[in-house]
């Protein structure tokens, strides 16, 4: 690694270990009028609209779900990739497009968690991994643990290990994102689709790589990031090419899809890279595409 890049993740680390320890929430900006997402990534939580966007606050960010006038985040208070536990879930509430409020509601996670949703009413969050999803109350509370697939460590399953990303209910249905390459396998990604005991009730492919992201829109189409080809997947036709770059991040806009767009680097080095947001119509065409200092990991909209 570059010595400046790895003097800059270490005060990055060193800043962060320091909110973790103090319960800190770093916060740049809390004003989030005019503004159409919220974008996480691994250099910060960033608001944006298709003319720009700015730092909201500082962090190594993943999840990201909005419920109610409260936002739910992800944050790795250390490199994601070390396991050093100072993972935790940090609750923004709103009020008018403000941030009126920013607490840390539960502590001592994987620093590798990925995506969360609220799902009867608990905080979904994945731990990616070790291949099971945290259950917790909307106060942070430990409630369960659920492992649909074989609660196993990445690096350590082989085939059994499937990079669970993303967590969504669609249709009444809980429903996981297997990514299925994180070590290099030639696996197209794949929906697990569960009942309401969480047991997987069917595994259906997908025509695609390295996938993120499950948004169902108006219609009742599903549409994923196909990640390594820089595409769009949708349930009622082929995808769509959106970028070269990999595509991680999607949420539904008020004048169509908002989608991430990063380099794809190597994974240890992924805190140093940028990307940006891409707006598109409702015919799918780009609106504007807006650079960032961080590589989305996941986006939502403002206004819910």
């Amino acid at each position: 690694m570059d010595a400046p890049i790895g003097r800059e993740r270490a005060i990055r680390a060193a800043l962060a270990h320091q909110a973790y320890a103090t319960d800190r929430v770093r916060l740049r900006a809390t004003d989030l009028r005019g503004f159409e997402c919220l974008v996480a990534s691994r250099q910060g939580l960033f608001a944006a609209h298709r003319h720009g966007a700015q730092l909201v606050a500082h962090g190594f960010f993943f999840g990201l779900h909005r419920h109610g006038d409260t936002v739910f985040l992800f944050e790795a208070c250390d490199v994601p990739s070390t396991a050093t536990a100072r993972g935790r879930i940090v609750a923004l509430t709103l009020v008018d497009e403000h941030i009126v409020g920013a607490h840390v509601i539960a502590r001592g996670l994987d620093n590798e968690c990925h995506q969360l949703a609220v799902i009867d009413d608990l905080i979904c969050l994945v731990d990616t991994a070790n291949q099971v999803i945290r259950r917790f109350a909307l106060d942070g509370t430990p409630f369960d643990v659920r492992a649909p697939l074989a609660p196993v460590r990445r690096g350590a399953g082989g085939a059994d290990y499937h990079h669970i990303n993303s967590i969504a209910r669609v249709r009444g249905d809980v429903v996981l994102m297997l990514h299925n390459g994180a070590d290099d396998a030639q696996r197209p990604s794949a929906l697990a689709w569960l009942d309401p005991d969480w047991a997987v009730r069917r595994i259906a492919p997908l025509a695609g790589y390295g996938c993120h992201d499950i948004i169902e829109d108006a219609a009742g189409v599903l549409w994923h990031c196909g990640s390594r080809d820089g595409e769009l997947l949708r349930s009622d036709g082929p995808p769509i090419r959106v970028s070269a770059r990999m595509t991680r991040g999607l949420a539904l806009g008020r004048d169509g899809l908002i989608v991430g767009t990063s380099v794809l680097g190597p994974r240890a080095q992924r805190t140093e890279l940028s990307g940006s947001v891409i707006f598109l119509d409702r015919e799918h065409r780009p609106i504007s595409e807006i650079a960032l200092a961080g590589a989305p990991t996941d986006i939502i909209a403002i206004d819910g």
